[in-house]
């Protein structure tokens, strides 16, 4: 029996060494992310927006969200992903939509996708780093990975929140109910990509965060089961 696989969470997980080894992105976009992480890691480079200095912007910043220079411990890592939406978006895959609650379920509305993927997510001490696992199940893959993955795979906490552009309490997008209408469209949170980093998050246009804008912007594409 074949079965039809599906796209997962990818770059988000991986550390740059291994997305350089896949066979997704091309060479052009994956420097733009090497380029990214390099930034993050030297301090050397800021990008800012007039709106994010204003008190509404600052209001609308719950904590410090210059999120490529900040440490984690596991309890801000458990807050920060307990019951939330996150968008994010990559050069190299695009734009990222999931849901995490605090029975540790995990939703994931990636591009291209027919469906809202349903896994599984964890955090993980036990290494160097702060990693987050996520488990989405047979069937689906890394597009950046040759082989389907099996269980969890994990990645550095600190990189995903480098190409996280937003996050709120909720299921914003109701994705544990959901059924995809249209795709995601890849390059939906592009325009609320900083472009820079370290950079300061979340990047306001017309005086809104990203997902506040992401919901008029994808009403038509997802809609309750």
């Amino acid at each position: 029996m074949k079965i039809k696989k599906t796209f997962l969470r990818a770059a988000l997980l991986l550390s740059v060494p291994m997305v350089l080894a896949g066979c997704g992105p091309s060479k052009e976009v994956l420097q733009q992310e090497r380029e990214l992480f390099a930034q993050a890691r030297d301090r050397q480079s800021s990008c800012g927006n007039t709106e994010n200095d204003s008190p509404a912007a600052r209001a609308i910043v719950e904590k410090d969200r210059l999120r490529g220079l900040t440490r984690y411990t596991e309890a801000d890592a458990q807050e920060m992903m307990t019951d939330r939406t996150d968008v994010s978006y990559m050069p190299g895959h695009g734009t990222q939509i999931s849901y995490t609650s605090a029975d540790g379920r995990a939703w994931l509305w990636y591009p291209g996708n027919p469906r809202i993927l349903e896994g599984r997510w964890k955090l993980d001490d036990s290494k160097d780093m702060l990693q987050v696992c996520y488990d989405y199940g047979p069937g689906t893959r890394n597009p950046t990975m040759k082989d389907a993955p099996a269980g969890f795979q994990c990645g550095s906490f600190h990189n995903q929140n480098i190409f996280t552009l937003d996050t709120k309490r909720g299921d914003v997008f109701g994705l544990a109910t959901a059924k995809v209408l249209k795709p995601l469209p890849r390059d939906a949170a592009k325009p609320y990509f900083p472009g820079c980093a370290p950079a300061k998050k979340p990047l306001l246009k017309n005086g809104k965060p990203p997902l506040d804008n992401l919901q008029n912007d994808l009403k038509s594409y997802i809609g309750r089961a």
